[in-house]
Order: structure tokens, then C-alpha cells, then sequence
């Protein structure tokens, strides 16, 4: 796939699949009002005009984008990211990511950021891509509730060991750790259709337990 008339057939087959899933209107009027602009790589971005941005939220959410997401994966063979801005056109794109570079270049330059986190970063970096791939290789198109249980009890320890390096590597950087901590549960209520803060109440039970093992 690629951008061009591709895409518009794969979001048409994408709203048909979701359609025949449990009921949600917020999810179907979201799906059906988004233009698919661009495939980058495994970067699906989807827009919507700066009247019908209010849609935008109801593809975000983990459960809706999971729900997204396997319906790709049930179509194409291929599990992708889904990127939603404001916009119709890869002109659009463009300027989206460019905006996105230059906010990380200011607060770069501003704080020595990346310099000063370096090994933090590398360590919650790694444990992104490990997600990523846990992903692409693990969770197949039917995924059933026990599945789903056991890769958050797979994941949760590799997360804690993650939070632990970083937390080694940058003791005082404190915000970093919280932000990349909540990252890594948004990822996972994506892959166990979880809300967020039900992953990040299993992990706390989960550090306790282990806190008090060790």
C-alpha cells in the first residue's frame, strides 16, 4: 500500500469491518468522516477538516484504536500505527510533522533535553520498540480474552525493568519517567482492549508484589 487510490479502498473496507463489530455510533460517524491521507511507512495518518476535527478523539482512544487497528491488520496482513490531524491533503502532513519538529528542536535546544536524559531515553526507547515487536509477532487477528490477560502478564514485568534502568540511569528526572511510564500503558490497553488506567492499576499491584518479594 501507498498513497494514492489504495487508501481510499482500505478505509472504506476498514469502516465495513467496524461496522460489523459491536455497536458504536461515535466510532462509525469518526471512521466515516476521516479522510485517509498518507501510508508512511507503517504510519497510517488519517485527517479530518477543521470542522469535523470534534470526530478526531473517538479514533484515538485505546479501545477504538485497537478496534482500528486489528481491522487493518484483518485486511491487509499488516499491523500499523494510526496518526489523526488536522488536515486532507499529504501537503497537510507535511506541515503537521514539520510543526511537531520544530517544537522538539525548541525544547531540545531550551532544556539540553535529550542530551541530559540520554541513557533514561535509550532505556524507555528500547522498551518501545520491544512492545512494537512483541506486537507485530504475538497477536494474531483473533485475539481472545486469555490471550490478552497473559500478554499483560507477560509485558508488566518487562515494563517494571525498563522503569527500573531509566529510573538508575536518571534518578531526578522524575516527569520523563511519568511520561514514558504512561506511554508504555497507553500502549498496553491498546494490545488487551484495557482502559489505561485499569493497565496502570495492575502494574501498581504488580510493583507492590514485587517489592515485596524482592
Amino acid at each position: 500500500m501507498a498513497e494514492g487510490p489504495n487508501l481510499p479502498g482500505l478505509w472504506k473496507k476498514v469502516n465495513e469491518l467496524l461496522r460489523k463489530g459491536d455497536v458504536n455510533r461515535s466510532l462509525w460517524d469518526a471512521a466515516d468522516t476521516a479522510t485517509p491521507i498518507v501510508l508512511e511507512g507503517d504510519t497510517l495518518v488519517l485527517g479530518f477538516a477543521p470542522a469535523d476535527m470534534r470526530h478526531a478523539g473517538y479514533l484515538t482512544t485505546p479501545a477504538n484504536r485497537a478496534r482500528i487497528v486489528r481491522a487493518i491488520q484483518e485486511i491487509t496482513g499488516r499491523t500499523l500505527n494510526l496518526e489523526v490531524i488536522e488536515g486532507l491533503t499529504p501537503e497537510d502532513w507535511e506541515k503537521y510533522k514539520q510543526r511537531l519538529a520544530e517544537r522538539v528542536d525548541e525544547i531540545t535546544e531550551r532544556g539540553g533535553f535529550r542530551s541530559s536524559h540520554k541513557s533514561a531515553l535509550q532505556a524507555w526507547e528500547a522498551l518501545s520498540q520491544y512492545l512494537h515487536q512483541y506486537y507485530q509477532e504475538n497477536m494474531g487477528i483473533r485475539r481472545f480474552p486469555d490471550q490478552m490477560a497473559r500478554t499483560l502478564i507477560k509485558l508488566l514485568p518487562v515494563v517494571a525493568d525498563a522503569e527500573d534502568l531509566a529510573r538508575e540511569a536518571e534518578p531526578a528526572a522524575e516527569q520523563l519517567h511519568t511520561a514514558q511510564l504512561n506511554k508504555a500503558f497507553d500502549r498496553l490497553a491498546t494490545y488487551t482492549d484495557l482502559p489505561p488506567t485499569m493497565v496502570a492499576l495492575e502494574y501498581m499491584r504488580y510493583r507492590n508484589s514485587r517489592r515485596r518479594q524482592g
